[in-house]
């Protein structure tokens, strides 16, 4: 106990220039089908900004293949489950299904275990109301992450891991004319939809935290996610009724959105 408080108050001081606050929670199960393949299945929480509110859960399925000490690959499915609050509706609403593939590289050196992993994936909204110029369908993004965790403590592992985000298929598109405005005098251009072609690092991360095993089949996970996100946003009208009359992008509200949030995480896997 004492050690976790000790690591609790390191964690303390990444948290308080957060613009954003969450958390998110998780249950797992890992299976060993056989030497080096494991079947996961884990249910996760993740509560909105500011503490407000359930915003979705998260239901993964996955198989992953250790092909020697070093070199582990994993695939898998995710159910994503938004959970909707307005006027007129409230609950889960608009599911997104992630298909991912990762492989990590690992090499121990002393104490200290070193990693690298590539995830590819893929994520399908399926948004009645989407606004295709501005949001993708079918979302792709590459994740690099590197890593070190130290195994010289009995039952705990503190780790840290830096990790950098690339979209690689947002909406992009031309505007053309003058500038103009609408009745409420709100600035637009007429824009032309070109496709899904920007690709950019939109998010960095650092994770620190450790994870804790009291137990040969028990597994801990205690962290803090600081994640620093650089979104290009479009904002058009999409397809509304002014669409009819063509397509705007209205210019103050089109651009780069940055944001810091920080999530308190915690995790439990039980090992078969």
């Amino acid at each position: 106990m004492r050690k976790f408080l000790i690591f609790a108050a390191l964690l303390l001081p990444l948290s308080a220039g957060a613009q954003e606050f969450a958390a998110r929670t998780s249950a797992g199960a890992d299976v060993k089908l056989k030497k080096g393949l494991h079947l996961g299945v884990e249910e996760e929480i993740r509560i909105d900004d500011g503490l407000s509110g359930l915003d979705n859960l998260r239901t993964t399925l996955d198989l992953s293949w250790k092909v020697n000490k070093h070199l582990k690959f994993r695939g898998g499915y995710t159910l994503i489950n938004p959970w909707k609050t307005s006027s007129d509706y409230t609950g889960f609403r608009s599911p997104r299904h992630r298909l991912f593939a990762d492989g990590t590289y690992t090499w121990r050196t002393g104490d200290f275990q070193l990693s690298a992993k590539e995830r590819l994936q893929l994520t399908h909204r399926t948004d009645e109301d989407l606004n295709v110029y501005q949001t993708t369908p079918n979302a792709l993004a590459l994740k690099s992450r590197i890593g070190v965790k130290y195994k010289g403590l009995d039952n705990w592992e503190p780790f840290m891991y830096l990790e950098a985000r690339a979209a690689l298929n947002d909406p992009w598109g031309e505007v053309s004319g003058s500038i103009q405005y609408t009745n409420s005098g709100k600035a637009y251009y007429a824009y032309t939809h070109t496709g899904y072609t920007h690709a950019y690092i939109n998010r960095y991360r650092m994770n620190l935290g450790t994870d804790w095993s009291p137990a040969k089949h028990h597994s801990f996970t205690f962290n803090l996610l600081a994640d620093y996100c650089s979104d290009y946003k479009i904002d058009t009208n999409g397809q509304d009724k002014w669409a009819s009359k063509g397509v705007r992008l209205f210019a103050d509200t089109t651009g780069w959105e940055d944001t810091f949030r920080v999530s308190l995480c915690l995790g439990y896997t039980y090992k078969f």
